[in-house]
């Protein structure tokens, strides 16, 4: 009375499936909701989904004494209404802790007093089985399976939908545990961001430049926790593709050797750098076990680069070649970001989450009281991920575009009397945010880090903030594993201050 989750490919094409661990066959019904609307998403989704699946078909099966959802489905002639009331027992078998148990039976108990982060992990495993549902619904209450009149097969639809949606409300409003930490942010402050950037800055050699003659000194970052170059450059890349310019980690996964390049000079005779966000190009064979692939056709875009970002892509990418060129019988799969052994394979997902575990570790080493102080700050950093990154870039991006939008409007207030209208200029604000972070005309989600502005306008201003930080960056000129650091920890905290001044004059 088991599942699991297989994964298949076969001509580039990757597949997961439900599959009875005693059978070993796929699930009928799951496999034809995958094929039909799962393939559209990203492995990451489908195997959230699926492992939500998995346990409803394990409850299941458990709970009805080794009969399986699909028979049941099929003796029921395909209406799902009858299977609508197992979604509350459902819950409560996970809240029970069940589902984490490898028995057969099941105990309609309630065992555990869950914790917040698990209680909303499973509320989106019920919300997944909703979806599951509602388009079995979709599918299977029509005229080609059911035996009735057309009105009827309408009216009995409509009042499926109707109480699914009922279940998804009253999922939508659980709350979480009264007794647990309240997190309100999960992105960093314009402080640590500049703290964070400064100390992933790449150490570099004594170079000379070709053109001008000129010697640059070696410059030696003590608090940067990657040892190689390749890392330090790879790693920093990486780092200011998601907290300055907005891509999710998987998109940073997908950049390939192409992705990267100048445009044709425009009337002014002027470059300028573009990062195409896209899936890899068909002639690519991804080698990873879970290829990343876009979000959504939206996610799919133009980003505009500043030139010392470019700059740093060009280093990197000959840091790569030179790894190539040590290793000649390795196979080059011409992504972007690769690993810096072995076989230098395209950088995994779990590869970046272990980098950023290394690099949570070493910030909070050199800034400790950011988290060791809860009776000063009442509400710590958060753990940096990759994904806190698009959180921080959406919160500072959304911030700068409303000023510059507000002083905009201020403007015409006073030449012509045109009085500033906050939500209009938040609603244009997040559609500017919209566009540069990959976001669906439909999603709730720019407007949750507070109708629309061109591409190239959201760039410019991207870029005239990335400037601003760029401008704030340096290197650190010493790590708290020297003793005199650990006294100077608040005036670390002061000298940062120019950044914020710098940021409140430019508004």
């Amino acid at each position: 009375m088991s599942y699991s989750i297989a994964h298949t490919k076969r001509n580039g094409q990757h597949l997961k499936m439900v599959v009875d661990d005693v059978t070993t066959l796929p699930s009928l019904f799951c496999t034809i909701y995958i094929l039909h609307r799962l393939t559209k998403n990203s492995l990451g989704t489908q195997t959230n989904s699926l492992k939500a699946l998995r346990y409803f078909y394990e409850f299941y099966e458990r709970k009805h004494d080794g009969r399986t959802f699909d028979g049941d489905f099929f003796d029921k002639n395909f209406n799902i209404d009858p299977f609508l009331k197992e979604i509350d027992v459902f819950f409560e078998y996970l809240l029970s802790g069940q589902h984490t148990i490898k028995s057969s039976s099941y105990i309609p108990v309630k065992l555990l007093d869950p914790s917040s982060v698990a209680k909303e992990s499973y509320v989106a495993h019920v919300l997944v089985v909703t979806r599951y549902f509602r388009f079995l619904n979709d599918r299977y209450t029509s005229m080609d399976y059911q035996d009735c009149s057309p009105t009827e097969v309408s009216l009995l639809h409509r009042e499926i939908n109707k109480k699914i949606k009922q279940i998804v409300k009253e999922y939508n409003k659980q709350e979480t545990n009264g007794t647990s930490n309240t997190k309100r942010y999960r992105s960093l402050t314009a402080q640590q961001t500049v703290l964070l950037n400064n100390m992933l800055i790449p150490s570099t050699e004594e170079f000379v430049d070709e053109d001008s003659g000129e010697v640059y000194p070696e410059s030696i970052n003590p608090q940067n926790p990657f040892e190689s170059q390749f890392e330090q450059f790879r790693n920093y890349i990486i780092h200011r593709l998601m907290f300055q310019y907005g891509l999710r980690i998987g998109e940073c996964l997908l950049l390939s050797m192409e992705s990267v390049g100048p445009t044709l000079p425009d009337q002014n005779n002027e470059l300028y750098y573009i990062l195409l966000v896209q899936n890899l190009p068909d002639h690519i064979d991804d080698p990873r076990k879970n290829p990343p692939k876009v979000k959504t056709k939206a996610s799919q875009r133009k980003i505009r680069l500043e030139s010392n970002d470019y700059t740093l892509l060009t280093i990197y990418k000959e840091k790569r070649a030179a790894l190539f060129k040590m290793k000649p019988d390795v196979t080059d799969h011409h992504v972007l970001f690769i690993s810096s052994v072995g076989d230098l394979n395209p950088l995994s997902y779990e590869a970046v989450k272990t980098c950023y575990q290394k690099i949570d570790n070493a910030f909070i080493k050199e800034h400790p009281y950011f988290r060791t102080k809860p009776e000063i700050n009442i509400e710590p950093m958060p753990k940096i991920t990759p994904h806190v990154g698009r959180h921080t870039w959406a919160y500072m991006t959304l911030e700068f575009i409303y000023n510059k939008l507000f002083i905009e409007e201020v403007e015409l207030k006073r030449d012509y009397g045109i009085r500033a209208r906050m939500k209009g200029l938040l609603d244009t604000a997040a559609d500017e945010l919209r566009t540069l972070g990959g976001w669906t005309l439909s999603s709730n989600m720019p407007m949750r880090y507070a109708n629309r502005f061109i591409e190239q306008v959201a760039n410019e201003s991207n870029t005239k903030r990335t400037n601003l930080i760029t401008n704030s960056s340096e290197v650190p000129s010493s790590s708290t594993k020297d003793a005199s650091h650990s006294s100077s920890s608040e005036s670390d905290i002061d000298n940062t201050n120019s950044f914020d001044e710098d940021f409140d004059e430019f508004f």
